[in-house]
């Protein structure tokens, strides 16, 4: 079968409704279209002669692609601030410990991974750990195609790899091939994540907390949060503490904010909140860096 266009994701069986208009036109790995988008399936013996064509739908942006010319740098960054653009795999400059996230590219197959980086050998392989779940490690084939997604200063990147080689000894580890390119997404402070952290606020550095709440949105510049105690005006500063985890990381994120909006709604549950969006002040890069890990992982899970 073909290797998929990489702009282009796999559609599984559970994707699709009988009965139902396709919410997204369907295309064959060559991007040779088999359904318009609000065509009906009518059975699943339909659904099943396409699954054997192999199905995908459009999902990931266009890039801007950089074409290095006089001034690689400057190229490259100006690419950057349009949106995408794809990279040689060395501008990644992955260092040993750097974590990833797998995702098999096999049908029927959701789940990722948390593996770390071992080493990098140009231009032959990318040596990662084998994934463990439970204290367990997951069996992994040679051969086996994944989606994996790395973070790189500002930027979100992604690229395709074969496992080359499955080793056990002297500690579990795989030989990923090495890519050609990667995409590479830049995060904006604009770019936000659904999230329910827990957030203490108080009136100034050191002082007394005033009121909690939880925050349900979160950017790398600040916050929508939900609160039954009002604990300021609009325009006003308060300082706020919340723990930020992901995989094996946590981060307790402390800076004064700024309030931007405040509205009331009511909750899940019906019951009456102030929202507020908040701006933060002055945060650290590691405390900036997981942020955007949550992110770009958020974004990820939408594009797949």
């Amino acid at each position: 079968m073909a290797e998929p266009s990489d702009s282009l994701i796999p559609v599984r069986k559970a994707d699709i409704t009988i009965g139902q208009p396709l919410p997204w036109a369907v295309y064959d790995a060559n991007h040779v279209l088999l359904l318009n988008k609000g065509v009906v399936v009518s059975s699943a013996f339909q659904v099943e002669t396409l699954m054997e064509k192999g199905m995908y739908r459009e999902g990931r942006p266009k890039l801007a692609y950089w074409r290095p010319g006089q001034d690689e740098e400057k190229d490259r960054h100006e690419a950057l601030r349009e949106g995408e653009v794809n990279l040689p795999f060395d501008k990644v400059n992955l260092s040993p410990g750097d974590l990833l996230h797998i995702q098999p590219l096999m049908e029927g197959q959701t789940e990722r991974y948390s593996v770390r980086v071992i080493g990098v050998l140009k231009p032959k392989s990318l040596l990662v750990t084998t994934p463990v779940i439970d204290g367990k490690v997951v069996f992994v084939k040679e051969g086996q195609p994944f989606l994996v997604r790395a973070f790189s200063g500002l930027n979100v990147c992604g690229f395709k790899a074969r496992v080359l080689k499955s080793n056990l000894s002297p500690y579990p580890y795989l030989h990923l091939s090495y890519p050609a390119s990667v995409q590479a997404m830049r995060i904006r402070k604009a770019m936000r994540a659904p999230v329910d952290i827990i957030i203490a606020i108080y009136d100034q550095e050191g002082g007394r907390q005033i009121a909690a709440g939880r925050i349900v949105d979160l950017s790398v510049g600040g916050a929508r949060v939900l609160s039954p105690t009002e604990f300021g005006k609009k325009g006003g500063r308060v300082f706020i503490t919340f723990k930020v985890s992901l995989d094996d990381i946590e981060e307790i994120v402390t800076t004064p904010a700024y309030i931007r909006s405040l509205e009331g709604e009511e909750d899940e549950k019906g019951r009456p909140m102030k929202v507020l969006g908040l701006q933060f002040g002055e945060i650290t890069q590691a405390q900036r860096l997981i942020i955007m890990n949550l992110v770009y992982q958020h974004l990820f899970r939408d594009a797949t």
